[in-house]
């Protein structure tokens, strides 16, 4: 079974190299497509993290220049500023640009997997097993596992604390079954084809006991780029012109706990008892 990892990506150098030492073996990896963007709306609000061309600043358009030299799986494509009428769709076109690659490679599977998700060897094995057996489905949702670091603990272990409940039990789905003609139109978490969402036939595998989960450090990143981030979000809208304030209020939280506050929708902070990725063992 052949797969195209599918990464957008912008000042990302904080787990790059862990991200590509971890996955780099994945069997069946034909192309790994880095799309280093920059969304209008995140570089309005934060100007001093991209240069002139819209990319990174902190050494992440280097490490990927040096990766394609050393690996001729890996596509660096460059885009810059990124956009859309619907200030939520602003990173559909960057997006894209990795269909563009896989409508040429043909693969099997895509796997969307962001600088900071990562999967230990053993999910990488199982997961094209999985694909294999549920051919029906266009797109498999995975169990994700939230690390919890802010700076209030920075001085804690990576691996010591997850957050569950509330936004971060939201699901999302990261597998897709590659078809060809697929678009990012409407929506840039779910490709389609035509008019046909992937989404609307999903193996919900994150309900269930004993498959593959993946585990996010998204919420262990460093506090300026944590807060870059909930500043992109707040101002393209989100939380003002739709019901989800409270996803704003969740990543906000991010910059100003300390142990024992509480977190919104219910959500908690607990001993993280999950796998860790052999890359940070």
């Amino acid at each position: 079974m052949n797969i195209v990892l599918c990464t957008l990506c912008l000042n990302e150098i904080e787990w790059l190299p862990k991200l590509y030492a971890q996955h780099k073996d994945w069997l069946g990896l034909v192309k790994w497509v880095f799309v280093e963007a920059a969304d209008k709306i995140f570089a309005g609000t934060n100007p001093t993290m991209i240069n002139f061309d819209g990319l990174s600043v902190d050494g992440t358009t280097e490490f990927l220049d040096n990766l394609t030299k050393q690996d001729n799986r890996v596509v660096h494509i460059k885009h810059g500023i990124t956009s859309s009428t619907d200030p939520a769709q602003g990173k559909c076109a960057a997006r894209q640009l990795y269909l563009d690659i896989a409508e040429k490679t043909k693969p099997d599977l895509l796997i969307v997997l962001d600088a900071d998700e990562f999967y230990t060897h053993s999910s990488q094995r199982i997961i094209p097993e999985l694909a294999d057996s549920i051919k029906e489905f266009t797109g498999c949702v995975l169990k994700h596992r939230e690390i919890w670091r802010p700076s209030s603990i920075v001085d804690q272990p990576l691996f010591q604390y997850e957050v569950i409940g509330g936004f971060w039990d939201i699901p999302y789905c990261r597998i897709w079954r590659w078809m060809p003609r697929l678009t990012y139109s409407s929506n840039h978490n779910t490709p389609q084809q035509g008019s046909y969402l992937l989404d609307r036939k999903l193996f919900r595998g994150d309900v269930q006991q004993g498959l593959p989960q993946f585990i996010h450090t998204g919420f262990a990143s460093n506090g300026a780029n944590r807060k870059a981030k909930n500043n992109y979000y707040k101002a393209r809208g989100e939380g003002t012109t739709d019901h989800r304030s409270w996803y704003v209020e969740s990543r906000a939280a991010f910059e100003t706990w300390q142990p024992g506050d509480e977190l919104p929708h219910r959500a908690k902070v607990i001993e993280y008892d999950g796998p860790i990725p052999e890359a940070f063992q």
